[in-house]
Parts: structure tokens; sequence; C-alpha cells
């Protein structure tokens, strides 16, 4: 998981399929409720959280994202999907990619 985060309060988590959907699933869930860490510091909760994934990923991406709303701590503004163009193995092919929007419920 990389969380990459450019706005307080907006926070990027993109997916792989290399860990499990459960990680995920609690990652997006901590994000939303705030947690502290290993060393004791305390991170609060986002507002918006931007879940996205490539591929094989996506199936996680969006469990990840369902899980948090059937919780009810978030809702979902946005769905975008689209099909870009990656390099492998010297050639260019196309790859599925979701983006989900969740806002924090109030």
């Amino acid at each position: 998981m990389t969380e990459v985060e450019t706005t307080p309060g907006v926070v990027d988590m993109k997916v792989t399929a290399k860990k499990s959907i459960n990680f995920y699933m609690n990652s997006a869930k901590a994000f939303f409720t705030g947690i502290v860490d290993k060393e004791g510091k305390t991170r609060d909760p986002v507002c918006v959280l931007n879940i996205s994934g490539l591929g094989e990923a996506i199936n996680i991406a969006s469990q990840a994202a369902g899980s948090v709303v059937k919780e009810g701590l978030a809702t979902i503004h946005k769905i975008e999907t689209s099909y870009p163009d990656l390099m492998t193995n010297g050639t260019e092919r196309g790859c599925a990619r979701i983006c989900i929007t969740l806002h924090k419920s109030s």
C-alpha cells in the first residue's frame, strides 16, 4: 500500500494484488477512524480517501471501499474507470484501472 497525502485530510491509497483483501479493508477503515501507530503517535481521521487499483487489484479496491461504506464510515462520492496504456517488457498495453473517492460520513 502506498499512501500519499498532498492536501490535508485527503489520502490516496494505491492497492496491489500482492497483499490480502483484509489488509486493505482494515487500512481503509483505519484511515476514517484514526489510529495510534507503533511509536504511539496518533493519526487523525481523514476526510477524503482515494482508493485506486490496476488490473487484478480492481476487485480488492472495490471490496475495501465497500467495507468502509457498509460500516457507515464513509460514502462513495465518485467512481472513475479508465484503460491507461502501460509499458510492459518494451511493449505498450492497456490495463484496466479504477479510482474510488470516499468522503467521511458526518
